[in-house]
């Protein structure tokens, strides 16, 4: 009876476990949805064979049908067709090298997952949010693919100044392996990314010879995606109607001698600028470093002097970009402009070599070289709008390419890049500043002005300057600017009968020095004197009867110099586009006092009425109602003027009114008729003004070459003053703390000396 009820219970198990087998399967099965893996989708699709063939030559089809997660554009079947009647030297997969074929595989792949709205929907910070607004834009074009290159190899060499080149591996002696820093990047083109940056989508024409059809298309390099993504276990695929071949990086396209033109000869001057610096960890990680196998030793490889470093393949930020992650390469992506050869040398022939320049390139300083390399170089991708509006270079010059002057033209991995038969000219060497760039005998005020950061400011466009400079021998015979290059260090030696004090000269010198020697305008040669504005607030003086120019001092021979002379500039440029160079044989001077010493000192009557309304404070040295942020043109009558009118019987507040009508406020007017007439505004407040809003008087000005009036209500000349006598008196303010060797000081007014008080009554006002 047990045996029978042992019997039956294993009997009903049986029966259920053969019940529930059915649902147990169809529990555990594969959903109809899954397909398989990356490998296994390509392999199902029919016009996909070819590269399916291509991953099983390389054996890439075990590796993305086993691990990790990928992104497949694969290519199709009519793609491939296209890409043998192209490239006529391989008629089949079979008979691409493997090591070709293999980079050719690698490029097609990208890390990760991507779905089609993925693609397009990346930034440095991760995935995009329409709600955030420092992260919503899809400015992360570019994914990493699989192809490394291998390390490189090159010769390498010191200058004279124990400066790294890079040469020829076969003309050297010693070598060095660069360590290749990143996977290649790979473009992903989209009509987003062209609004961003404010670009048309036929930019996307000018480097790959086709268009987007409508504006939901999605390019992977050149090639566009043909329909939906394809689902695996692992990733997705995608065809594309191009085969890819990879994108070189900058220094593989100047390189490629391959190519229908050569640009050794620049490539050769970016070799000058680079910075070795060895990498022990990616040395000992090599295989057999362990065990004490000899290995290469491995060097980053950097160009901190350039605008990029065309060897990496990892981008960076512009500078002065901040609060990025430290890996910005998908969305940053460079320039590169290069001349051929025979243009370089055209370049050269003109600008550099001849015994009035530098000779030739070996001879021009390394600074010299710096801007000629980065003024080919961008921050940022050079395309077709941007050749027609204009962009800057890595000098910061507006460049605008003539569309013919291009002979190649390539999208890389991490710069686009474009070749000239003409080259592209530094602004350092067409302004005012060529002179100076261009001939050795100003190599002291070059440096001064790439020392002090002046460069920018001088060479700029839409301005009219007159530059004064003066050369090697004439500063070191009057020891006012000396230059030591091995401490990269400014000097001066003020010299006095007894021998010289050598003093220190720091930027903030330099770029008062320079700055006082740069007139803002050209002059007219209409009035006898003109006063021309420089870029550091102060005056140049010309005499146009006389041809001397002057700052507002006195000149003297040598920094502070006991004798004085009269400096008749020599004309150096006139084909410069923002104005004239002129040689000096000293430098200007300039000093002065400012507003309270200069009226109480030359004209005490007028300072003591000043005091008597209570408009000065004698203890700080100042009148109470100018401003040092103004700036002011006084009318100071004579002593004989001021006795003729009787002021002892003004109230205080009508004495304030008086004198405050002689100071015009917000320009200076000098006798040289540089200003318009008009009305100008006084510091006399006027009684059109309210509780609510203040008025100021203005008066009716008439300029002119070497003499300035003012009118009275009937339009009748009330006073006049010519450009001789106490006219033109400059006044000044102190900008830094006096210590300084070139004193940091502004003219912010000039009096004119009158033989009439002004009235408001009489005068011709608003």
């Amino acid at each position: 009876m047990a045996k029978i009820r042992h019997f039956a219970l294993i009997t009903l198990l049986l029966a259920s476990l053969a019940g529930c087998r059915d649902d147990l399967f169809e529990k555990f099965k594969r959903p109809v949805w899954l397909q398989g893996k990356l490998y296994s989708q390509i392999r199902e699709q029919a016009d996909l064979s070819t590269f399916a063939r291509c991953l099983e030559l390389t054996g890439y089809d075990t590796i993305i049908n086993v691990s990790g997660s990928y992104t497949v554009f694969a290519p199709t079947n009519e793609a491939f067709n296209l890409f043998f009647r192209e490239n006529t030297k391989y008629q089949s997969v079979e008979q691409i090298p493997m090591p070709e074929l293999v980079s050719l595989v690698k490029f097609h792949i990208i890390q990760n997952p991507w779905s089609k709205i993925q693609l397009r929907s990346l930034d440095v910070y991760g995935w995009i949010d329409s709600l955030d607004i420092t992260n919503n834009k899809p400015a992360g074009f570019k994914r990493e693919t699989l192809l490394l290159n291998k390390n490189l190899k090159v010769g390498v060499t010191r200058d004279k100044d124990k400066n790294y080149q890079i040469i020829d591996t076969l003309t050297s002696r010693w070598n060095r392996v660069i360590l290749t820093d990143s996977r290649k990047f790979a473009p992903v083109f989209y009509k987003e990314y062209f609004d961003i940056y404010n670009k048309k989508i036929t930019d996307y024409s000018f480097y790959f010879n086709r268009s987007f059809e409508n504006s939901t298309d999605i390019f992977y390099v050149n090639s566009r995606i043909l329909g939906e993504e394809i689902p695996a276990e692992n990733g997705f695929v995608y065809k594309v109607d191009r085969v890819v071949e990879p994108l070189k990086n900058g220094y593989e396209i100047l390189s490629n001698s391959q190519s229908a033109h050569s640009y050794s000869d620049f490539l050769n001057l970016i070799n000058k600028f680079p910075d070795f610096v060895f990498n022990e960890e990616e040395t000992n990680n090599q295989p057999g470093a362990e065990e004490g196998m000899r290995v290469d030793s491995l060097f980053d490889v950097s160009f901190p002097a350039l605008t990029f470093n065309i060897f990496n393949e990892r981008t960076r930020a512009p500078s002065g970009t901040f609060g990025l992650p430290n890996n910005v390469s998908i969305r940053y992506h460079y320039g590169l402009m290069a001349p051929t050869n025979e243009a370089f040398r055209k370049f050269l022939d003109e600008y550099i070599n001849g015994i009035n320049y530098w000779g030739n390139l070996d001879n021009a300083p390394l600074n010299i070289k710096r801007i000629i390399v980065n003024s080919y170089m961008a921050d940022q991708p050079i395309y077709l709008s941007d050749i027609t509006n204009g962009f800057n270079n890595g000098e910061k010059d507006l460049v605008k390419l003539n569309e013919a002057d291009i002979v190649q033209k390539q999208f890389g991995s991490n710069c686009s890049f474009i070749g000239l038969k003409n080259p592209v000219i530094p602004r350092a060497f067409i302004s005012v500043t060529g002179p100076i760039y261009r001939q050795q005998r100003f190599s002291l005020v070059m440096n001064a002005i790439e020392k002090s950061g002046l460069l920018p400011a001088l060479k700029r466009e839409d301005q009219y300057y007159t530059l004064f400079v003066e050369n090697d021998f004439d500063l070191s015979a009057d020891s006012s600017l000396m230059y030591n290059p091995i401490r990269d260090e400014f000097f001066l030696f003020q010299l006095s009968p007894g021998g010289g004090t050598r003093m220190n000269v720091g930027i903030k010198d330099l770029r008062t020095l320079i700055l006082n020697h740069v007139g803002t305008q050209k002059p007219t040669g209409l009035a006898r004197k003109e006063f021309i504005r420089n870029l550091a607030g102060n005056y140049l003086i010309f005499n146009n009867e006389t041809g001397e120019v002057s700052g507002t001092a006195p000149t003297t021979q040598g920094y502070n110099g006991t004798f004085v002379v009269k400096v008749i500039p020599h004309q150096i440029s006139t084909n410069a586009d923002n104005g004239t160079t002129y040689e000096i044989s000293d430098w200007f001077s300039f000093g002065g006092t400012d507003i309270y010493s200069r009226i109480s000192s030359n004209f005490p009557k007028f300072h003591q009425l000043l005091i008597n309304a209570g408009l000065a404070l004698p203890k700080e040295f100042r009148y109470s109602f100018l401003s040092d942020n103004e700036n002011y043109t006084i009318f100071i009558p004579t002593e004989a003027a001021l006795s003729q009118y009787n002021t002892g019987g003004l109230t205080k507040e009508q004495l304030r009114k008086f004198l405050m009508m002689h100071f015009v406020q917000g320009a200076l007017i000098f006798t040289d008729g540089s200003l318009p007439s008009g009305y100008y505004e006084t510091t006399r407040i006027d009684e059109k003004s309210t509780q609510y809003s203040t008025v100021n008087t203005s008066v009716y000005i008439q300029t002119g070459y070497d003499h300035i009036s003012l009118k009275d209500k009937a339009g009748n000349q009330y006073v006049e003053m010519d450009e001789k006598g106490n006219r033109n008196i400059m006044a000044t303010r102190t900008l830094g703390d006096g210590s300084q060797v070139f004193p940091s000081i502004v003219t912010n007014a000039v009096i004119h000396e009158i033989d009439k008080v002004l009235l408001f009554s009489d005068l011709d006002t608003k």
